[in-house]
Formats: C-alpha cells, sequence, structure tokens
C-alpha cells in the first residue's frame, strides 16, 4: 500500500503543470483581502466595500443572501417612510382622525423596526435596558387597539405609551442617560446663553 501512494505521488510530480511563480507574504495577503471582499460583496461586489457588519451572522434569516436582506430593508423602509408620509397627512386632523393617524404612525414604526432587524439582525431590539421592550408593548398595545377594538380613547392612550416609551428609549441609549442628557443640556444652555445673550 506504501508503494501505491509513492507511485501516485512520483506520478503527480512528473506531470503537474508549470504554475505561476510564487507570490511574496504581502502579495499573498493581498489576494486573501481581495478573495475575502469578493466573498463578503458577494456577486458583483465593488472592490474594497464591504458591509461593516458582515461577519455578523443571521441565526433567523439563514436562507437570505445579504443583498436579500438589504432589499428587503429597503422595501421596508419605504414602506416605513410612506406610512409616515400619510400619518403627517393626518396631524392637522389628529382630533378627528386620531385612531388612523395613530395606526399608520404605528405601521410606520413597525415597518422601520422591521428594517433595523433586516439589517442589524433581531439582536439590535434585545439590548439590555426596559427602552426597548417598552417601546414594543406600546406599539404592540396602540395596534391592538387601533385595530382590533377600534377604540379612539385607547388609541389615543396606546399612542401617548408609544411617545413615552420611544422617549424612554432614546434616553437608555444616550452615554450616561438621564445624566448625560441633563450634561448635555448644561452645555447647549451654556452656549446659548453666551452667543444670544452676551452678558
Amino acid at each position: 500500500m506504501a508503494d501505491l501512494g509513492q507511485q501516485l505521488r512520483d506520478y503527480l510530480a512528473r506531470h503537474q503543470a508549470p504554475g505561476p511563480p510564487a507570490a511574496g507574504p504581502q502579495q499573498q495577503q493581498q489576494q486573501q483581502k481581495e478573495e475575502a471582499a469578493a466573498a463578503a460583496g458577494g456577486a458583483g461586489g465593488w472592490p474594497g466595500w464591504g458591509w461593516p457588519w458582515a461577519a455578523e451572522t443571521e441565526p433567523c434569516l439563514p436562507g437570505l443572501s445579504r443583498w436579500q436582506r438589504l432589499a428587503a430593508a429597503g422595501l421596508c423602509a419605504l414602506l416605513a417612510a410612506l406610512c409616515f408620509g400619510l400619518a403627517a397627512l393626518y396631524a392637522p386632523l389628529l382630533l378627528l382622525r386620531a385612531r388612523k393617524f395613530a395606526l399608520l404612525w404605528s405601521l410606520g414604526s413597525l415597518c422601520a423596526l422591521a428594517a433595523a432587524a433586516l439589517l442589524r439582525g433581531p439582536a439590535l431590539l434585545r439590548r439590555p435596558g426596559r427602552g426597548p421592550a417598552l417601546y414594543a408593548a406600546a406599539l404592540c398595545g396602540t395596534l391592538y387597539a387601533a385595530l382590533g377594538l377600534r377604540s379612539a380613547p385607547l388609541t389615543a392612550l396606546g399612542a401617548a405609551a408609544q411617545l413615552g416609551a420611544a422617549a424612554a428609549a432614546l434616553l437608555d441609549a444616550l452615554p450616561g442617560g438621564a445624566a448625560g442628557l441633563r450634561r448635555l443640556a448644561g452645555i447647549g444652555g451654556a452656549a446659548l446663553r453666551r452667543r444670544v445673550l452676551p452678558l
């Protein structure tokens, strides 16, 4: 058996086509980078361009390619813009059509969250803290009140809770939380007093 392996190696050594000259370590590293960029960009990818989060795996949607996720996120973002635009048209009639406004605003928020989840994965929505969970609960409550119960007062209450939860989520996202917001407000107020009210 060892003789057969030796014969095979001899045969391959004799009949192997001469390859290109061996590349240096820098050329090999450059070639590996180009191959990785082509793999990250997929078919039709541009050299030197790749997703900043290309190394992240998507456990929820493993069957979708990066470009399919990007196209679906773009579609969700367009639907969110449409819903937000239609909600803005109902803003002057807020007292008369509060349920339609809250419904359109909530659907726009849902589409925007779906676009972000498609791009970055659902881990974006599972951040530690109460903000995202409160916002999701308020969003679902608003949609349930508008679609399921068809109650304008409960829809308005859900929309108010949604705005409060969005403010809490933004406050959680700021570095330093409430103390950081107070510090930023103090810096902005001091800059405003110096420019507007020179004393």
